[in-house]
């Protein structure tokens, strides 16, 4: 379908629509436990704490949670607050069920949360499935005080793959090269790579398949050679680089304390019951299972 045939709004509803089905039927993410399914979760999990870890914060908002993999990363191994997001309903009721703590159902590209609330602002492996990725990172920045930090896969071009408005596989709309992404993120972010064809090869057809110490080496190998040896668009395609890792900086808001916002105004919002209320544009959006949906408007009372 043309891009010019859909809108933002209507792709995110198809997004919804498949990730809704595919918690429900299989889980998206693998949660805590170990799955051999989960290789790219957990290579990805280990350049994204090695990155995070150099980064001085306090809270984060993880945009694209999912059911809380790397949410749960990040409390447990950095002992961090982590609020997380997902367009999925189901998703985010299926992490605050599992984890606690704070999740809401949203879109990337109108953030539930006002200016300046978090230090830092992630998302991994999401903004491939947006329609205005400058969007996203507009309001990752407008959230962030401090960092924005995005990884997501590498392509050959900017137009490598045909776009899959339909979700009938990824749901990838959009490729990012090496210029597309100097772009989108600016002179000043620090643009890395992860993920290397060779050792994630190892990886896929042993490493994940061994017992966890042994497994956790394949991991570790596969980071170090993809840092120290591999390149996005190295002549050896072995030691070609399979994903981004970006590194960007915040608004640098004044710091407000963590809470959910109405995504249209970015105003406060006041409990009424069953649903969180906009004074401001007099809209409502319900709460299930203590997790607000602000991708759902209900009538006011």
């Amino acid at each position: 379908m043309p891009e010019r045939e859909i809108d933002a709004t209507e792709l995110a509803a198809r997004v919804r629509e498949a990730m809704n089905r595919s918690v429900t039927e299989h889980g998206h993410h693998p949660g805590a436990e170990y799955h051999p399914s989960a290789v790219r979760h957990y290579v990805r999990e280990r350049a994204l704490l090695r990155a995070l870890g150099d980064l001085p914060f306090a809270t984060a908002l993880d945009v694209g949670c999912a059911e809380g993999f790397f949410v749960s990363s990040l409390r447990s191994r950095l002992g961090k607050e982590v609020w997380g997001v997902d367009i999925s309903d189901v998703a985010a009721r299926r992490a605050a069920a599992r984890l606690g703590g704070s999740f809401a159902a949203g879109d990337a590209l109108d953030l539930p949360v006002s200016d300046g609330s978090f230090d830092l602002v992630y998302s991994t492996e999401t903004i491939e499935h947006v329609l205005d990725p400058e969007r996203m990172i507009a309001e990752m920045r407008r959230v962030a005080r401090r960092w924005v930090v995005v990884t997501t896969p590498i392509s050959e071009s900017e137009h490598e793959h045909e776009p899959d408005y339909e979700q009938r596989h990824e749901g990838h709309v959009n490729d990012f090269d090496a210029g597309a992404v100097r772009r989108l993120f600016g002179a000043k972010a620090r643009i890395g790579s992860f993920r290397c064809n060779s050792s994630f090869a190892l990886v896929l057809g042993v490493g994940r398949y061994l017992p966890r110490p042994l497994r956790d080496g394949f991991y570790g190998l596969d980071n170090a050679l993809a840092r120290r040896a591999g390149r996005p668009e190295h002549r050896f395609r072995a030691l070609r680089n399979r994903d981004w890792l970006i590194v960007a900086d915040g608004d640098g808001a004044a710091a407000a304390p963590p809470a959910w916002a109405c995504p249209r105004c970015k105003g406060p919002l006041e409990d009424d019951g069953d649903a969180l209320r906009c004074p401001g544009d007099d809209v409502r959006y319900p709460v299930a299972e203590g997790v607000p949906d602000f991708a759902t408007v209900v009538p006011s009372a």
